[in-house]
């Protein structure tokens, strides 16, 4: 089969998630960051490159917007098969994107080198929304696959493909473009650490990496439509651990919350933005309501909060789900259709 090379920083290829202009390859740093393409080839294969290190990263492939691949990557510099015997001239829209999150012992981030096909690459349909999804573990998808009784933590059980921020985007027409780190939090991460916080980060490429602790240049890239923060689960396992007085730590949950959408609202000028919490339960959901209250109270109109029903059907390391994530990514599309009229 005739197969041909094709560079997937063409024109032909819409990039996803966030990344360097300025940067010689296509970089994948965050969940959900890939590329899109329309192809009527009968076989496609991309060649990606990824770090020797412990935490194996994935690829997901959909077409149409739906699943079909989900593969991990072996360290250096492969071919994988994306699609093969499909039918000639039946063109689909097709997604490479990394399926999990970034960890703090990757020395580099999934680099996507070329896309090899029979068929000819072409421009996907543009989706006029793009919506920002800031949060945690639940964001990233923990727990979407896998055996309820698979505990370990390793990316296997780790998938943005059916998390609730792809779900939502569906439910939209929207790309959507993925910041979040199991455990963090916005003020304490899970076990109580002050500096894992995605508002120290968020400024930054992937502050997460060494190589991509950089000025993320917001100007340069696409404006968010909306954005969606899931933050609160972690922090108040990390209140739980810090003890002391506990209304000085639910003060400090709000002022953090409320400092960190001062900093989205500066980055996201004419965004929607909706704090989305509960899918853990509530146990810190009167300091987040109060920091948005505050916010809207200073003439921030278009802003809400949400919460979210708690999840009811477990995933694998006793997070929800696929049917909790469902659940929640209805709810959010529906408040966001309300905002965003």
């Amino acid at each position: 089969m005739n197969m041909k090379r094709y560079d997937v920083r063409s024109a032909a290829f819409t990039r996803l998630g966030r990344f360097n202009p300025d940067e010689a390859g296509c970089a994948l740093w965050w969940s959900g960051s890939g590329v899109r393409v329309r192809l009527d080839g009968r076989r496609a294969e991309i060649e990606a490159t990824a770090a020797d290190d412990d935490n194996t990263p994935w690829l997901c492939v959909a077409a149409d917007g739906e699943p079909v691949a989900r593969f991990p990557l072996r360290p250096g510099t492969h071919r994988y098969d994306l699609l093969g015997a499909m039918e000639a001239g039946v063109a689909h829209d097709i997604e490479i994107l990394r399926d999990t999150q970034p960890t703090d012992s990757d020395t580099a981030p999934i680099l996507l080198e070329a896309l090899y096909t029979d068929g000819a690459p072409a421009p996907a349909a543009h989706r006029e929304k793009l919506i920002e999804f800031i949060g945690d573990s639940l964001t990233v998808g923990e727990g979407t696959v896998g055996p309820v009784d698979g505990m370990e933590w390793r990316m296997v059980w780790i998938s943005n493909e059916f998390a609730f921020p792809t779900l939502t985007a569906g439910l939209m027409q929207a790309d959507k473009r993925v910041v979040a780190l199991g455990g963090w939090g916005a003020y304490l991460s899970y076990d109580a650490n002050p500096e894992h916080t995605l508002g120290a980060i968020y400024e930054q490429l992937c502050g997460t990496a060494p190589a991509g602790r950089m000025p993320y240049d917001f100007a340069a890239q696409r404006k968010a439509d909306a954005v969606v923060i899931n933050l609160g689960t972690n922090d108040g396992s990390g209140l739980e651990k810090l003890g002391g007085d506990k209304a000085a730590g639910r003060a400090a949950l709000e002022e953090s919350a409320a400092k960190l959408l001062a900093l989205v609202r500066a980055h996201n000028p004419d965004a929607a933005i909706l704090w989305a919490y509960g899918l853990c339960g509530d146990a810190v959901a009167e300091p987040l309501k109060r920091a948005v209250a505050r916010r809207v109270a200073g003439d921030d109109g278009n802003l809400a909060y949400l919460a979210l029903d708690n999840a009811e059907e477990p995933g694998s390391r006793c997070h929800p789900g696929r049917r909790a994530h469902q659940r929640a990514a209805a709810q959010i599309a529906e408040a966001l259709r309300q905002m965003m009229k």
